[in-house]
């Protein structure tokens, strides 16, 4: 029920409005606010009803809705709400904000404790926080009243990053079901070498030269000329693909960035020699076999690519290396590790070769291992410029900074935002190529940076120490994980039988007592996010079970190795 005293006097043309006003129409109650109706003079009610009287709400949406101000229309849209969907409501003007609280109609208060969540400006981080902990699959925006013009800008943009949101999250599942169970195969290899890793958190704050962070694209190859004449000038980081163009022009860098799970980007590094010096900074989910490779000193981080109760069992044994956010992208993991590591935001950070678009036809730089597939497979029938890649899927052209046309497809493109959301407002961070998307950094010409810093004679001014005491805990950790496994086996086979079954507790609790600390048992499967089918899902994990039993014995072994 409205509460305001309604002006039954026909009220219309320039009357000024400091706070909204109610009109009385033919048809209803309208409101007057900053010279505007927010809703027809003639049928109040008839558009928004209209608009949801048309829409079908799919299940496990949020639907967003701006400036609600009279409520029209709420309730008929609660009425098609799925009862595993949310209404999301957004007031940003804070005279209008006041105004809808107070005439929220009774009957719908009800539905604010659980269908219906309220934003306004000054709690919109809430908004985000809770979007990114619910796992909707569409969203639907829906404008309640002209009052939603007044913040179009503003309420696009929640729009859009609700969408984004949405669409990282289940591409980040399609990843994980693809590739999860070998992040999780790769860890408990990887724990194997930790014992004898470099801690990644030493290095944090102590490069006091110059950091330039070296990508694989075009621009990479107008960078290289002129680093060689002063690279010991820089603390240079280079991703994995840009490895070998660095080392076959005389470069040394100074750190390579390894994130890849699978046995391809091993091509990265074969045929380079093991005693060049290079600090490996590996994620712990990458491919265990790259440290075998460069035989050097290597640094662990672990990309939170889930939110796992595992990863906190780690960490309460210190067994879990920094974290690093779910970036995706081995330049951007790279600038992270860039900024954590220089010592001051006064030291510049360049980077060259992220250019997350390419030339129709030159996907990477020269000397990288994908130019070399093109050159070692160049023949009269197959061309040595990869045109495939610029004309399939999801592909598009774009502008370069260099004015150039580019070819750039979403996946690119979204990385290329995530950079500029996390690195384009940090002090002295500065683009370095010539090539490529945009990032909204601020450029520098590198060969006038060149030229401008002081020429150095080495290259590290500090120590990489070797952490130790930590080979008995991972060899403890891994046999409790162990000892945990074959309960559930026992559990699974026997069920009441079991010699490990506690009777106070029913048998599934104890079931899932022993799984949820331990996702990386299904985190790769479709249904993770809530099983569908309970006695499915156990049947799957038993078969689990035999796979991670081997893995865990093969890391204790390499324990023992060592």
């Amino acid at each position: 029920m409205i509460q305001n005293t309604i002006d039954s006097r026909p009220q219309i043309g320039n009357q000024k409005t400091e706070a909204p006003g109610l009109i009385q129409t033919r048809q209803g109650v309208s409101v007057l606010y900053k010279d505007k109706y927010l809703y027809s003079k003639y049928d109040p009610s008839k558009s928004i009803l209209n608009i949801i009287s048309g829409i079908s709400i799919p299940e496990y949406s949020i639907i967003l809705i701006f400036s609600p101000v009279l409520w029209y229309g709420l309730k008929e849209l609660l009425s098609k709400l799925p009862d595993n969907s949310t209404a999301a409501v957004f007031e940003y003007d804070e005279n209008l904000f006041d105004f809808a609280l107070k005439n929220i109609p009774e009957e719908l208060k009800p539905a604010f404790n659980s269908k219906i969540k309220i934003f306004n400006r000054s709690n919109i981080a809430d908004y985000y926080s809770f979007i990114q902990n619910n796992h909707y699959r569409k969203t639907l925006k829906i404008e309640f009243s002209a009052g939603a013009a007044f913040y179009k800008n503003e309420y696009d943009e929640i729009s859009l990053l609700t969408q984004r949101v949405i669409d990282q999250f289940w591409k980040n599942r399609l990843t994980l079901i693809k590739f999860g169970r070998l992040y999780s195969k790769n860890i408990f290899k990887n724990l194997s070498l930790l014992s004898q890793s470099v801690p990644l958190a030493s290095l944090y704050q102590k490069v006091d030269r110059p950091i330039i962070v070296l990508g694989a694209g075009e621009s990479l190859d107008s960078t290289i000329p002129l680093l060689k004449k002063k690279s010991k000038s820089f603390f240079i980081i280079c991703v994995d693909a840009a490895f070998s163009p660095l080392l076959d022009n005389g470069i040394t860098p100074d750190a390579v960035i390894a994130v890849e799970g699978q046995q391809v980007i091993e091509k990265a590094y074969i045929g380079r020699p093991s005693d060049s010096g290079v600090l490996l900074i590996m994620d712990l989910v990458s491919r265990n076999h790259i440290p075998y490779i460069t035989n050097g000193n290597t640094s662990f981080f672990i990309s939170e690519y889930a939110n796992m109760n595992f990863f906190n069992s780690l960490a309460k044994k210190e067994l879990l290396p920094p974290v690093m956010p779910p970036l995706g992208s081995v330049g951007l993991v790279a600038m992270e590790i860039a900024l954590r590591i220089r010592s001051s935001c006064d030291i510049p950070v360049y980077f060259s070769g992220l250019d997350f678009s390419y030339t129709a036809g030159i996907t990477h730089a020269k000397g990288t291992p994908s130019h070399k597939n093109l050159l070692s497979t160049n023949s009269r029938l197959k061309s040595v410029y990869n045109l495939a890649a610029a004309f399939g899927g999801e592909n598009f052209q774009i502008e370069s900074k260099d004015s150039t046309h580019m070819i750039t497809s979403r996946i690119l493109e979204a990385y290329a935002l995530l950079f500029t959301e996390n690195f384009s407002d940090i002090k002295n961070v500065f683009d370095a190529g010539i090539s490529g998307m945009d990032l909204k950094t601020e450029k520098k010409n590198f060969s006038e940076v060149i030229n401008s810093v002081k020429e150095e004679s080495s290259k590290l001014s500090f120590e990489l120490k070797k952490q130790s005491g930590l080979k008995e805990k991972i060899f403890e950790f891994l046999s409790e994980e162990e000892n945990a496994l074959e309960e559930l086996k026992d559990l699974f086979t026997y069920a009441d039988s079991s010699k490990f079954r506690k009777k106070e507790i029913p048998l599934e609790t104890q079931v899932d007592e022993l799984i949820k600390n331990r996702e990386y048992l299904y985190i790769h499967f479709p249904d993770a996010v809530g099983a569908t089918n309970p006695q499915s899902f156990y049947n799957r994990i038993r078969i689990e079970l035999d796979f991670f039993l081997k893995e865990i014995a093969t890391a204790k072994s390499l324990i023992n190795e060592r």
